[in-house]
């Protein structure tokens, strides 16, 4: 869901300023001028939207019919005139309804309307009284889905009828874990049977089945270019899989830690990053020009370079004197200058440099970081703050040109790191010479012939002076083997993403000319003509978070974690008809429970570090927990940091679900009844509470020795751990299915205590 934007060339009036005012008067306003909340404001929009279709009575008349507005307050109305980001006129007005006797919205709507078709173009609702829905009766994603469509078809039937549900953006979410949650929808607009997804309407509903909020992301003046002979489906796949050449890259998995950031996977990462045009089967990259010959990566310099400066690390007054022998710097004086014995950059020392412009008043600034070890330059920047001429040209920078000149001022300014940064054919298709005032070429960092996990240079032109003014190097301080490991080819790696792939053929903008952006800049009312071309795309299947293919061990991995990953789920053969298989396969949906030759087994008892990685999962929002680095010590001698459920046992550690009272967890053995019905009633942030175990009745018969007893009482108090009312068997073991049972009744009763619980120690 896009969200609710008054943009600024919008006019907002309080519901105060809502009589009409003559137009004669509004006819001195400009209209896309920001006018403050007043008497000028309601001139101001009145003038904005002469040109309009609907009157601000008319569009507010559509906006009543969708907003139920009895006990609501009309708080704003705000008219915004057609621009680049939104091609058409809009009125937007927004509701309110406070908790009695408090300044609290209970109750919120907002709702802008299209000023020339009448169509709806936004909504947004909240009802703090309907916020906290029972977990049982959240409603699934199809009825979800049933909700948008009928929302959509209801209040804007024509973009309904001109749209599809579009299920290739994001994949079929899972099952929530809290009642809170939202389900999101995609409807894409169809051209001749054609995807163009850059048009569309966003609709979100919440597990109540209410739709909160809605966007139309929507340009009609579009032309659309469908070749009169286009090559097959067919071609197009063989003419992708010609261009699909994986290449390695070593890769640090985003939540990694410690010991994981310094050692990189090397991976084949998602090569379906160009498309191929229908007309010719020309292939193309991201920004649809014809995408050249890949060519080996290109390196700044072919050995390495000696180092700026040896021996004892640059005093202050050396490192100044280095800046200002370096670059240009007259006019400017020292502002600051700081010294980093151990700064981010590989633990590197780094002085950092400061300067402010003598006697200006436009407050100009320029910046140098030095490493004090080596003289090598980390940054410079040096840019006036004020804008550009009226009358300045944009010259047309040749590349070649550019390359050659940022190669050099790389091997002059970063001379001890200048071998590993390589210009490459990524570096070569974000090159769009003459499109705005500044041209950034960027090199990439490369270890032996692979793609480091991090590091690059980037150099920035002005695009009048050719000067350059803005310069960064960074290499990160993961380390690499001297030679990469033995690895899977790029064909083995090509087959297997292609094994993963679909074809779809889909309309995608142009770019914007140099011209249209300059005028984009300068005239904010310029509305550019857009064209859209027809084009054939790969994409992998979709999963819930991004991943890659393991160069080394053929395995998907997650990019976020680093854990193998199955993209496709089998269902198990053993649940059809089972008591327990909605709450079984809630928790083999969340991988906490594992098939054993296809099966789940029910009747197998659930292990305790099963329990604790779903109980964790559902603690932290349907994500995992956090990866611990290597510092970490083990809290128990048979989980450690090779263990699956390392991650899982520490973060329970850490928020009270478990107590270090032995030094072993034996998180392979089935979790006793009493043992869940702690971790369940500390989850729920009952802990201290059960403490007090005499305060609890109990029919219970044999709980009276059990040292958790208090857990007990609660868990089965609250129907989460059922019994046959007279015994317990607290040191009897849990099967997976009574697990399953106990867990989605955690989860139900954790919604009517609080939808974000705290947990306790």
């Amino acid at each position: 869901m896009k969200p609710f934007l008054y943009r600024s060339s919008a006019i907002l009036l309080t519901t105060s300023l809502l009589l009409p005012v003559a137009s004669a008067h509004a006819n001195t306003i400009a209209a896309n001028k920001a006018v403050s909340v007043s008497a000028q404001g309601n001139l101001a929009a009145l003038a904005a939207s002469k040109d309009a279709k609907l009157s601000k009575d008319a569009a507010l008349a559509i906006a009543n019919r969708i907003v139920p507005s009895q006990g609501l307050e009309l708080k704003s109305v705000s008219f915004r005139s057609p621009d680049s980001w939104r091609n058409f006129p809009e009125w937007s007005f927004s509701w309110e309804k406070k908790v009695p006797d408090k300044n609290e919205v209970q109750t919120y709507y907002s709702v802008s309307i299209h000023a020339n078709t009448g169509e709806l173009t936004s909504y947004s609702y909240h009802d703090q009284e309907n916020a906290n829905l029972p977990y049982a009766k959240r409603i699934s994603y199809d009825e979800a889905r049933k909700q948008a469509e009928s929302f959509l078809a209801t209040y804007n039937a024509g973009k309904a009828a001109q749209t599809k549900l579009y299920l290739r953006s994001a994949p079929t979410p899972k099952t929530p874990l809290y009642a809170n949650s939202t389900y999101s929808f995609s409807f894409a607009r169809v051209v001749d049977g054609i995807w163009f997804i850059e048009n569309s309407a966003e609709v979100s509903v919440n597990s109540a089945g209410k739709v909160v909020g809605y966007s139309l992301m929507w340009n009609d003046d579009i032309q659309f270019h469908k070749p009169s002979s286009q090559i097959s489906e067919d071609e197009a796949k063989e003419l992708l899989k010609e261009e699909t050449k994986p290449s390695l890259a070593y890769v640090i998995p985003w939540e990694a830690q410690g010991e994981m950031r310094e050692k990189p996977v090397l991976a084949y990462t998602n090569p379906f990053q160009f498309v191929i045009d229908a007309k010719d089967g020309t292939a193309l990259n991201q920004l649809l020009a014809p995408r050249s010959e890949a060519s080996d990566p290109e390196p700044v310099s072919a050995k390495s370079l000696s180092a700026r400066h040896k021996g004892k690390a640059l005093s202050q007054e050396e490192a100044i004197r280095m800046a200002s022998q370096t670059f240009n710097l007259s006019g400017y004086e020292l502002r600051s200058a700081q010294y980093s014995e151990s700064e981010y950059r590989g633990n590197r020392p780094v002085w950092d440099l400061s300067y402010e412009k003598k006697g200006s008043q436009d407050y100009d600034y320029a910046h140098v970081s030095i490493d004090a070890a080596t003289g090598d330059i980390y940054s410079y920047s040096k840019r006036p703050n004020k804008p550009l001429a009226k009358d300045g040209t944009t010259r047309k920078l040749d590349t070649d040109a550019l390359k050659e000149q940022a190669m050099d001022s790389i091997r002059k300014w970063t001379p001890t790191t200048a071998h590993e940064f390589y210009w490459n054919e990524h570096s070569a298709a974000n090159v769009r010479p003459g499109d705005s005032s500044e041209q950034t070429l960027v090199f990439q960092r490369y270890v032996g012939d692979v793609l480091a996990a991090s590091g690059s240079a980037s150099v920035t032109f002005d695009a009048q002076t050719g000067e350059i003014v803005s310069y960064h190097a960074e290499i990160g301080k993961e380390k690499y083997p001297s030679q990469p490991p033995k690895h899977l080819s790029a064909d083995k790696a090509a087959d297997a993403w292609w094994d993963e792939a679909e074809i779809e053929a889909v309309y995608v903008m142009e770019q914007l000319s140099p011209e249209d952006q300059k005028k984009i800049q300068t005239q904010p009312s310029y509305i550019p003509k857009r064209e859209a071309k027809l084009v054939y795309r790969a994409s992998a299947t979709l999963f819930d978070e991004p991943y890659f293919f393991d160069a080394v061990s053929g395995d998907w991995r997650s990019q976020s974690t680093g854990k193998t990953v199955a993209l496709h789920r089998a269902a198990p053969s053993d649940l059809e008809g089972h008591p327990a298989a909605k709450e079984l396969l809630l928790m083999y949906e969340y991988d906490a429970l594992s098939l054993i030759d296809g099966k789940i087994v029910p009747e197998k008892t659930i292990t305790r570090g099963e329990m604790i990685e779903m109980l964790m999962i559902s603690i932290n929002q349907g994500r995992f927990f956090p990866v611990y680095s290597a510092e970490r010590k083990a809290s128990f001698s048979d989980v450690s940091n090779q263990s699956r459920y390392f991650a899982a046992v520490e973060s329970a550690v850490d928020r009270g679900l478990l107590d270090k009272q032995s030094s072993k967890l034996n998180p392979d053995e089935a979790i006793t009844r009493e043992e869940l019905a702690d971790m369940i009633v500390r989850a729920l942030g009952y802990h201290n509470l059960a403490q007090y175990s005499e305060m609890f009745q109990s029919d219970l018969s044999d709980i009276a020795n059990s040292k958790k007893r208090g857990s007990i009482v609660i868990a089965t108090t609250l129907g989460i751990i059922p019994t046959d009312k007279q015994k317990f068997q607290p040191a009897a073991s849990v099967s997976r299915a009574d697990a399953a049972i106990s867990f989605s009744r955690f989860l139900e009763k954790r919604s009517e205590q609080d939808t974000n619980p705290i947990v306790y120690r």
